[in-house]
């Protein structure tokens, strides 16, 4: 049988969704609470309250959006609940109005005592109950695990050519995630945290477009903590990678560029404990934001956009405080100082309105081609954190009893200090230079107190007579040094020693009573001005040089040798003639224009005590500028920091080096430019060649290997050479290749002919015979015979393969070292690779064809490069010894030199 039921009355919706909007402010809290009210919103964590954002409801309008973990959104308050206790939306709509007594607004049919009607019973058995939804609930894992898998940056709205910067959020090895920025179609931007996040239903992980859990990291551009750098703060991760690469271009590992995600709105939830303890340069966005229309005004021109624009650009600006990048930086500042012992000073942007709103470092850096001597100027007009100023209103104790008493010591500002009152009433605009002006716009006459921070230092430094010129930055050597001793007991000028810091700030407690300033304001103002001192020490030394124009790089070589045109064949004495000029021309070279090719070694080759070692000193003009500590490419980066700074490095017994070690030689000698990361820096910096490398030998035969010997360029050292002479004519050597610098259009180094008409032949000379070279010169230069039918000095065609078997060594059985070292041999002695050719009606492969002149002239022998009537006495000092044998071509007869033991 059926039974009756009667129809529901219709539910009136928009009545009801528009009553439960007059007490949204009360209603939409106590559906979900643990939210927090911004403005017309009510923001919560998701649709079951509690702290966080990501769940928002327009108090206004009703409209609401979970973006938690399903994306759930509706258009009113009846929607909203139906999602909070997961029903229908005509459940939702009739249990909200019984539980708000709105029944009669909502159409509900209600008995007198507001009872709920009784619906007929329903034969149907009655239902399941519907599961109860469960919520993901996505929480950030930082640092990432290292089984995540890689980022893809793929968004569901975004396209990937809409992708314009990533920044990833690193610190060391740890990695907590990145800030994506895409651009929008209207033109804007839209900039987005994609972290790993950890499911709370089954712990699956997953790279999502979700901020941060409470802290957020901060983000360094360079990946790692500040340490004892200052901190410059900026808001935005494109404007800090701008200024960080900028100052490490400059100042490397003295700044350390910081931001935050989320903007100016969210700057609380950031890790600010990682700058605990640091000195802290705020450089908030200069803003230009106006004063909001009031609600009357906007109705006003409520559908009209030209006109809204129009009436707010008449608006006021906001005082400089209230615009949204100051007030963020202001009250991270106040942070930092007063929970995280920070020291903390605010730089001096724009005012609102000066600059477009917005303007930033970037901008400064970028649009308006701020320089790093700007940016560092600006740092030095670093002023204190106003909010500090403000905090107290009177004088602080001890002050009281008058004027005229100086103040107890306080907490600076900024930096440690305190100090006491300036014994002088501020200076008149007529005051002598030598008064001490400079120092008063740190004084803060409110609170009786001194200003310490690092511009101070720097002022100090430019501006003190005893302390100005005392530091500058030594392009030699790549660092901060002394010029000028430090205005106190036992200082001397050179290194930059740690103790100097020290010592500064007693001097300037000691002197102007201003208090302590701290260690590290103290190495920033020293390295600020040092950077914009700067100095080459050489270079100095050469300007400072004046040429007789006298004619003498041609001939120094030879006659501190104790040689003469008397004593050398023609050839021999040009040779040396060359190795002298260019050797001198290469170092002055080399420091004017640091990096320039200079690929050449010159090796004195003699026995000990003939002062080669002394020789190679004498020519470094000071100690400083020369080095001899035993060289060790083995030892990474060791080697490159042993000849920075150096004008002449001497290797030293360059026999005693292994093949291998002199391979590595070779090419460390062809470096123009030496990359690494110096100790306890950041990062690694180029540092051009500024230094001439010079080799000492007592060996007579020390290239081992056939190929890149175009480096070394032997001189033979018979006689004690003349370092006296040497020491006395070196500024007029210098200063003449100096002039010949000046002058340009000058060849520094040897032409093509040069090299093989007079220098090949004396690198070769210096080459080690293995056994093999010594049988394969035997098997081509002997007669033909029974025994030597195709191998013998006759031959004009030899394959590769006939002269191994010539060596007594089965085909089978060679190795490619012996087929390369057999190669090498035959190419330096002019044999020509033809490739297969036919050999006795027989075709080979790896032929080579006899050079023009076959066999080789004999060697000139040691004595073969003197004049026999050489009756000139020998100098005092040792015995010279054995000499090379003297190269093919080198023998010829010598020609005259006018002149006398001292030609010049």
């Amino acid at each position: 049988m059926t039974q009756h039921r009667e129809p529901l009355p219709p539910i009136n919706f928009e009545a009801l969704a528009e009553a439960l909007l007059q007490n949204a402010h009360n209603l939409v809290p106590r559906w979900l609470p643990g939210g927090t009210v911004l403005g017309h919103e009510y923001k919560c964590a998701d649709l079951s309250g509690g702290r966080g954002d990501s769940c928002s409801v327009n108090l206004i309008t009703g409209q609401w959006a979970d973006f938690a973990a399903s994306d759930e959104q509706g258009r009113d308050l009846i929607s909203l609940y139906a999602a909070i206790h997961d029903l229908s939306n005509a459940k939702a709509a009739v249990q909200v109005a019984r539980e708000e007594r709105l029944e009669s607004v909502a159409g509900l049919v209600k008995t007198a005592a507001g009872a709920p009607v009784v619906a007929a019973a329903n034969p149907r058995p009655q239902p399941a109950p519907k599961p109860q939804k469960e919520r993901e609930g996505w929480s950030t894992l930082v640092p990432v695990p290292d089984y995540a898998p890689a980022a893809t940056f793929q968004h569901y709205e975004r396209k990937p050519e809409s992708l314009v910067h990533v920044a990833e959020y690193r610190v060391g090895d740890e990695h907590h995630g990145y800030v994506v920025r895409f651009l929008t179609s209207s033109g804007g931007k839209d900039t987005l945290p994609l972290t790993f996040c950890k499911s709370a239903r089954d712990g699956a992980g997953q790279w999502k477009w979700k901020q941060w859990d409470e802290p957020r990291p901060l983000y360094l551009p360079g990946w790692t903590l500040p340490g004892g750098r200052t901190v410059v703060l900026v808001e935005g991760e494109v404007k800090a990678e701008v200024l960080q690469q900028l100052l490490d271009r400059v100042a490397p590992g003295v700044y350390c560029v910081a931001s935050w995600p989320g903007g100016c709105k969210v700057w609380q939830k950031a890790l600010w404990v990682w700058l605990a303890g640091c000195t802290v340069l705020l450089w908030p966005d200069c803003d230009a934001q106006r004063e909001r229309l009031t609600r009357a005004e906007q109705e006003s021109v409520k559908g009209d956009d030209a006109a809204k624009e129009a009436l707010q650009a008449r608006k006021p600006l906001l005082p400089e405080d209230k615009q949204p990048g100051m007030k963020a930086m202001l009250g991270i500042g106040q942070v930092l100082r007063d929970e995280h012992a920070c020291t903390v000073q605010l730089l001096p942007i724009p005012k609102p309105g000066e600059k477009v709103s917005g303007w930033d470092c970037k901008d400064a850096i970028v649009e308006d081609g701020w320089t790093a001597d700007d940016v560092l100027a600006f740092f030095g007009r670093a002023q204190p954190l106003p909010a500090l100023a403000a905090q107290a209103d009177d004088a602080p104790a001890g002050a009281a009893a008058g004027d005229d008493q100086p103040p107890k010591p306080l907490v600076p500002v900024g930096t440690g200090g305190g100090g006491v009152m300036p014994p002088l009433d501020p200076p008149m605009a007529d005051d002598e230079p030598g008064d001490q002006g400079w120092l008063w716009p740190f004084y803060d006459k409110k609170k009786r107190r001194w200003d310490l921070r690092r511009s101070l230092v720097v002022a100090a430094l430019q501006n003190d007579a005893k302390l100005q010129g005392c530091v500058a930055y030594n392009e030699m050597t790549k660092g901060t040094q002394v010029r000028k001793a430090w205005p106190w007991a036992h200082a001397q000028a050179g290194e930059l020693e740690a103790d100097s810091t020290l010592l500064l700030g007693l001097y300037l407690n000691d002197v102007y009573k201003v208090g302590d300033v701290s260690t590290q304001n103290i190495k920033d103002g020293i390295a600020t001005v040092a950077y914009t001192e700067r100095f080459h020490p050489v270079r100095e030394w050469l300007q400072e040089q004046e040429w007789d124009q006298e004619p003498r790089l041609d001939k120094w070589l030879i006659h501190v040798l104790g040689e003469s045109p008397e004593t050398l064949s023609p050839s021999m004495a040009e040779y040396l003639k060359l190795v002298g000029r260019y050797w001198v021309l290469g170092m002055i070279w080399r420091v004017m224009q640091p990096g320039c090719k200079f690929d050449y070694c010159p090796v004195l080759e003699g026995k000990g005590g003939l002062r080669k070692s002394t020789m190679v000193e004498v020519l470094a003009v000071r100690p400083e500028w020369y080095s001899d500590t035993k060289f060790d490419l083995s030892r990474g980066k060791d080697a490159y920091e042993q000849v920075r700074g150096k004008w002449v490095y001497e290797l030293g017994e360059l026999s005693s080096f292994s093949k291998a070690d002199v391979n590595d030689i070779k090419a460390f000698i062809s470096s123009k430019t030496d990359n690494y990361r110096v100790a306890y820096g950041e990062q690694a910096q180029a540092f051009p060649r500024q230094c001439v490398l010079v080799g000492s030998t007592n060996d007579k035969k020390y290239l081992r290997d056939r190929t890149g010997n175009r480096r070394f360029w032997p001189v033979p050292v018979r006689h004690v050479i003349k370092t006296e002479w040497l020491e006395r004519m070196r500024g007029q050597l210098m200063a003449e290749a100096y002039a010949l610098y000046q002058q340009g259009g000058i060849v520094y180094t040897p032409s093509e002919d040069e090299e093989k008409r007079l220098f090949v032949p004396m690198q070769e000379s210096r080459l080690q015979e293995s056994a093999v070279d010594g049988e394969l010169f035997k098997l081509l230069t002997r007669e033909a015979g029974m025994n030597a039918q195709f191998i013998n000095a006759h031959a004009e065609r030899v394959p590769i393969n006939a002269l191994i078997k010539a060596l007594g060594v089965d085909i089978g059985k060679a190795t490619p070292a012996l087929k390369g070292q057999v190669e090498a041999w035959l190419e330096s002695n002019g044999w020509e690779f033809k490739g297969r050719q036919r050999v006795n009606g027989a075709l080979e492969s790896g032929v080579y064809f006899r050079p023009a002149v076959w066999p080789p002239e004999l060697e000139a022998v040691a004595e073969d490069w003197t004049r026999q009537d050489d009756a000139r006495p020998e100098p005092e000092g040792p015995r010279p010894g054995d000499l090379p044998p003297l190269p093919n071509g080198l023998g010829d007869q010598p020609t005259a030199w006018p002149g006398d033991d001292e030609p010049f």
